[in-house]
């Protein structure tokens, strides 16, 4: 008896940066630029995640769950995936409040 074998394939939904535009991040004041540049303005919470290179370029910026109005509940499996796909080096996690207040970066 012969066995099929079926290939998962993992895909991912991931936000591109700006073409022509290398964000560098040197410091946490950086990366919540970039962070507030990129995130927009939902109208439920969002957490994205921003995967880096040895140089600290954001390679990628992945919009990692979509919660509700006041609540993103997202398992670290999500974040880690993200960071794994993309052999990133390190990550930036952040997520805004829909209420406008502040955006705040983990």
């Amino acid at each position: 008896m012969e066995t099929n074998l079926e290939t998962v394939r993992i895909e991912q939904i991931i936000r591109e940066a700006e073409k022509g535009v290398d964000y560098v991040i040197r410091g946490p004041e950086d990366g919540a630029k970039v962070a507030t540049r990129l995130v927009g303005r939902d109208d439920r919470e969002v957490l994205f995640v921003m995967c880096l290179n040895t140089k600290n370029n954001v390679i990628v910026v992945h919009r990692c769950h979509v919660g509700s109005l006041n609540t993103s509940l997202v398992h670290p499996r999500e974040v880690f995936k993200s960071a794994i796909l993309n052999n990133a080096t390190s990550v930036i996690v952040a997520h805004q409040h829909p209420s406008d207040d502040i955006l705040t970066i983990v």
